[in-house]
């Protein structure tokens, strides 16, 4: 089996910690408030994690996939959806915060793209 070579450590522990982050969210949002729907993110999540820490041949296909389908497309249409809706209704700026996590979020989204396809060999 290849293994992934993460050339930049920096990077490949942010990545660690902001999925162990994320996962540990999604598991006391599940428990807490008895959302088992939050059991798929749980098991993407920790899969990822799996496959990242494992370097796995995988990791950099599976990071780059979560990050375009989670981080990027989800936050995406959800700011979008959120602008028409508030256009609609002419109450843009008072969902600012909302617009700011989402833009965040896809911000993140397109720095773990970039960088893993710079820093991720198989």
């Amino acid at each position: 089996m290849r293994k992934s070579i993460f050339t930049n450590r920096a990077f490949y522990w942010a990545v660690i910690i902001l999925i162990g982050a994320l996962l540990s969210w999604n598991i006391f949002l599940a428990l807490a408030y008895s959302k088992f729907l939050g059991i798929i993110p749980i098991a993407v999540q920790a899969t990822l994690l799996y496959l990242v820490w494992s370097k796995h041949e995988y990791a950099k296909n599976g990071l780059k996939t979560w990050a375009v389908v989670f981080l990027i497309i989800g936050p995406s249409l959800k700011l979008f959806g959120g602008l028409l809706s508030d256009i609609a209704q002419s109450t843009v700026l008072e969902n600012l915060e909302s617009y700011l996590v989402n833009a965040v979020s896809i911000l993140i989204g397109i720095a773990i793209v970039d960088f893993t396809n710079k820093t991720v060999k198989v």
